[in-house]
């Protein structure tokens, strides 16, 4: 090949480039996709350098970039250190295009990189980066072995995009007929994520959660109030002498209290629910509660005493799962009382005289909605930045200071409850979720993590109470979710907004059902659709085979048509209608028909054979729009 042939595709290989880069880059720094920027740029100036010893130049060039990537991140396998290597022998080999082989190899490498994509990406928009790297890729090949340099226009960019999209049949049969492979094999571990919920929990531990838009999950069912919407994680139950909260494992429940929780009822409704989860590489499994799921796509451990999940192995690739609801009444004995109402000696003197002097002759439900009442009082604020740090000082937040967000207050909560002498539990996990109206589906994001508490009433169980809810909304400062400040979101909001939010549910909607279809489609609906095929009727058959082959004829006649074709046809219709009513005989020459059809048809298409005749014989180029029109006017 010709170096004037690689010259001529170089933007097509360019835009190859760019899409696999893009393709790969979703978990890169910032600072390494600006270095990538910057690659290009040389890559570029070396494709266009004419040089002798291009090659030997390219080399020391891919060298010396791999010799720093190495240092400057000091040795660390990781994924983001595999990723970026991978993007900088692509930008490289790119540079060095300047022979069929070479280009080959490129080619080669890109759809290497889209299958991987379309393995490790599940959403809409990484299927479509994949497919378009591999549509461009196969038009890439066939032109690099054309002897002759193709014009560039309209014509043969619609025959190469044809000739591209040939693939999708193949595609379409892997998909429907070949298994789903479980890709188990990691060179190395996942990077560790910004998602999740933290280990313990101290005053200020969601700060850096709350300011997320990250999407964690998808709860596909709509048919619930978005107050209900309460995911629990992970319980919190133990106060250390530091005053942070940690969990109590649930093997350490079973062996210290095996013998004493009991359920009292266990019945099965008829509500289920169903999430999509994101790859966030944790092992916890958001549920509402009293639910369990029913879904064995993946192993789940269930923490039966926290009614919290657990996956044996991290998320890394979206799942479906779904849920079964239960009424459950469970019966706790004393010994389990007292862990839930046990505290370290280190609680402020403070708070323990509050609590004496606002319990004294209250029964325990109106001791609770005083401590309600009092973060209702107007003088405690919802807010994310907190001007004043109260530490992990609980009676510091309390009683002076009285703003924070959702740790303060279910902790706080929690540590007065205790110190009544009544059961409770931290609940962390995440609340409300944004509502697509055009699906009908609540997107979970990490700004959605919330923790509240949990108290034991022994007429009613565990019963959800969410302190920070009470807070007024002209109290709400700084929030990024909209669970506390809908209304002034809604009143406040320009008309450009809204169009761009329509446009965000458009889009979200289209990776759902993408994303929902592709996930659905296990092993066992391949399975019944490859019955279904062998126990068709012919008709069906017939449907399944030609039905694709008629439809790439009927592309292939559009694409051919042209005026002439057009006219022709028409006319043609004529004669065999007038063939059909024995006007004219099959041994009539062109011109006999022309005068029968004449005769015959002077007052039904007298117009149009003028318009005919004039087209064929004078060389006069006519509309087609004019074509139909005298056509139909003769009918």
């Amino acid at each position: 090949m010709s170096r004037t042939k690689i010259l001529d595709l170089k933007y097509l290989s360019f835009s190859i480039l760019l899409l696999c880069l893009v393709s790969i880059s979703e978990n890169l720094s910032l600072t390494n996709k600006i270095f990538w920027a910057a690659l290009i740029v040389i890559s570029i100036f070396l494709f266009n350098l004419k040089f002798k010893y291009k090659n030997v130049l390219t080399g020391l060039y891919a060298l010396g970039l791999l010799y720093l990537q190495f240092t400057f991140d000091r040795y660390i396998f990781s994924e983001e250190f595999f990723i970026h290597c991978l993007g900088v022998l692509l930008i490289v080999k790119y540079a060095e295009i300047n022979t069929k082989n070479n280009e080959l190899s490129f080619c080669l490498i890109c759809m290497i990189i889209s299958i991987t994509s379309l393995i490790n990406g599940q959403d809409i928009l990484s299927s479509v980066l994949a497919l378009s790297i591999i549509i461009l890729s196969v038009v890439n090949l066939y032109l690099i072995q054309q002897k002759e340099v193709m014009d560039f226009n309209f014509k043969n960019v619609l025959k190469y995009l044809s000739f591209g999209l040939s693939i999708f049949p193949v595609i379409i049969i892997f998909y429907l007929i070949f298994p789903r492979a479980e890709i188990n094999f990691r060179l190395f571990n996942p990077s560790g994520s910004s998602l999740g919920i933290p280990d313990t929990i101290q005053l200020g531990s969601f700060e850096e959660f709350s300011n997320s838009d990250e999407k964690v999950f998808t709860l596909v069912n709509q048919d619930f109030k978005k107050e209900d919407l309460y995911f629990r994680v992970k319980i919190f139950d133990f106060m250390e002498p530091d005053k942070s909260w940690r969990p109590t494992s649930g093997l350490y429940f079973y062996n210290q209290f095996k013998n004493s929780l009991k359920i009292k009822n266990l019945n099965k409704i008829s509500d289920t629910y169903e999430i999509i989860l994101e790859p966030y590489k944790r092992r916890w499994i958001p549920s509402l509660n009293n639910s369990e799921p029913i879904s064995n796509t993946i192993n789940i451990t269930n923490d039966f005493y926290n009614q919290t999940f657990i996956s044996k192995k991290p998320i890394d690739r979206k799942q479906q799962i779904k849920f079964q609801k239960y009424n459950i009444k469970y019966e706790l004995s004393d010994e389990i009382k007292n862990y839930y109402i046990d505290l370290p000696d280190t609680i402020s003197k403070d708070l323990v005289d509050w609590v004496n002097i606002n319990k004294k002759n209250k029964s325990n439900i109106q001791f609770l909605d005083h401590i309600l009442n009092t973060f209702a009082d107007g003088t405690y604020f919802y807010n994310l930045n907190p001007e004043v740090d109260a530490g992990n000082n609980y009676a510091d937040f309390f009683l002076k200071l009285k703003e924070g967000y959702c740790e303060y207050y279910a902790g706080t909560f929690v540590l007065l409850s205790r110190l009544a002498n009544i059961p409770s539990r931290i609940v962390s996990g995440y609340y409300g979720g944004d509502l697509n109206t055009v699906g009908d589906f609540y997107e979970f994001k990490q700004k959605d993590t919330h923790a509240w508490a949990e108290v034991w009433l022994d007429d009613r169980g565990w019963v959800r109470v969410d302190p920070t809810s009470v807070i007024p909304p002209s109290n709400v400062r700084n929030s990024l979710n909209d669970v506390f400040n809908d209304e002034k979101i809604e009143g406040s909001s320009l008309f450009p907004s809204k169009i761009f939010k329509l446009m965000s549910y458009y889009i979200g909607y289209a990776d759902f059902v993408w994303t929902r279809h592709l996930l659905s489609y296990d092993n066992n609906k391949r399975i019944s659709f490859i019955e279904e095929i062998f126990n068709l009727k012919f008709s069906k058959i017939f449907i399944w085979i030609f039905a694709p082959v008629f439809i790439f004829l009927g592309f292939k006649i559009i694409f051919k048509i042209n005026t002439t074709t057009i006219i022709n046809l028409l006319f043609n219709f004529i004669v065999w209608k007038s063939k059909k009513e024995k006007k004219v005989l099959n041994s009539d020459t062109h011109q006999q028909i022309i005068n029968k059809l004449k005769l015959h048809t002077q007052n039904k298409y007298g117009s149009f054979f003028n318009l005919y005749e004039s087209f064929r014989y004078s060389d006069q180029n006519i509309e087609l729009t004019k074509i139909f029109r005298t056509f139909m006017s003769s009918k």
